[in-house]
């Protein structure tokens, strides 16, 4: 190969790492059609390890997938590989269901929303939230800075120490991200948390409809992002 094409076949490769900040681009990605929400998760040595996207379900899952491959390396250089995006597709009837009435069945080791209880003593909010599973109650408590954006993060905190405590302290939860979003004039609250054990650390996501109560959706939400992986946790 003759050494100017060398040279520009390396200039053309795509490094592995990147200096881009991750809430950057997936701020970028959501202005791109049908994309509602979308989270990063990297590497240690910060190559992208996984890209979560939640759609509508109209949306077609390979042509999102085609389209934030293009987007990312011709705006940022980076190549990603489409087996490290995830696609979730919220469905227009699943959301007009939940409006109407909560999932009817219920494993007996699922753990269920029952009670949240919040007050603000001096410049502190404070957050109980109770869950329930096969008759038993776990409760998660904590406390910090009465601000509004604050107070969301620690109901879901408390919603993590309460599936904590469910778990005997196996796993530990972090609150990695909080937001709310628009779909057919109903407003979506989609959370993304950190799950962490001795082996890995794994990124979880879940979303409900908010109705008349923001608290309890967090914690509604926070019970989606984790049942599943709670559930097979619980089981081993």
């Amino acid at each position: 190969m003759e050494k100017n094409k060398l040279h520009a076949f390396r200039n053309f490769i795509i490094p592995r790492r990147f200096n881009y900040e991750v809430e950057d681009i997936e701020k970028s990605l959501k202005d791109l059609s049908d994309i509602l929400f979308a989270k990063i998760v990297l590497s240690e040595d910060r190559d992208i390890k996984e890209i979560h996207i939640i759609t509508k379900n109209s949306s077609n899952p390979k042509r999102i997938t085609r389209d934030i491959e293009s987007f990312l390396l011709a705006k940022y250089n980076i190549q990603v590989d489409y087996r490290k995006i995830s696609i979730a597709q919220v469905k227009d009837k699943e959301i007009k269901d939940e409006l109407m009435k909560e999932e009817e069945s219920e494993s007996s080791l699922r753990l269920k929303f029952s009670d949240i209880k919040v007050g603000v003593i001096g410049n502190q909010f404070e957050v109980c939230v109770k869950l329930e599973s096969n008759g038993k109650i776990y409760e998660g408590k904590v406390s910090g800075k009465n601000w509004d954006e604050n107070q969301e993060y620690l109901v879901a905190k408390a919603a993590l120490e309460g599936i904590s405590s469910y778990l005997e302290g196996s796993i530990f939860f972090q609150v990695d991200e909080i937001k709310k979003i628009e779909l057919d004039s109903k407003e979506i609250l989609i959370i993304s948390i950190n799950l962490i054990d001795s082996k890995r650390k794994e990124n979880l996501v879940g979303s409900t409809v908010i109705k008349d109560d923001l608290n309890k959706a967090v914690v509604k939400a926070i019970l989606k992002a984790t049942n599943r992986r709670v559930l097979v946790t619980k089981i081993k």
